[in-house]
């Protein structure tokens, strides 16, 4: 009897066996962990430095829009002095053209052409040669 009592028993011996496997599986799932572990730190490394370089890159997209919000500001100014020289020019040219009376009759001549009037009604109307109203006409008549 104390044979049997030291022989282990069917149940012990599935016992003894089930906790090896369970070890066992611990152990590869323990490995297993780590290395999720490890590659979850290298994807995270990996997540930081491209968050850090799309920030870099946004705050660079962000100083050029930047710089050409100021550019265009300034072209913007540029322009409009431009704009103010230009119609004080043409206003300057409009003043000495109405200052120089024959200027102004060659003015008005080609006024009345545009509008369609005819050769003696420009000669009346203006005063200039017949000749002179004539190749107004054919000027104004070859521009249009």
């Amino acid at each position: 009897m104390d044979w049997q009592l030291a022989a282990p028993t069917l149940f012990e011996l599935i016992l003894c066996v089930l906790i090896v496997v369970l070890t066992a599986a611990m152990v590869v799932m323990y490995s297993h962990i780590r290395k999720l572990r490890h590659a979850l730190k290298d994807s995270e490394d990996k997540n930081t430095e491209a968050l850090m370089r799309v920030e870099a890159l946004a705050k660079n997209a962000n100083n050029q829009q930047t710089e050409a919000q100021a550019r265009t500001l300034v072209i913007t100014r540029h322009l409009q002095e431009l704009d103010e020289k230009q119609t004080e020019v043409e206003n300057q040219l409009r003043e000495l053209k109405m200052q120089d009376p024959s200027l102004r009759l060659y003015q008005r001549a080609a006024d009345l052409v545009k509008q369609g009037a005819s050769i003696d009604e420009i000669i009346e109307a203006c005063d200039i040669p017949r000749a002179e109203a004539e190749m107004l006409v054919m000027v104004h008549k070859q521009n249009s």
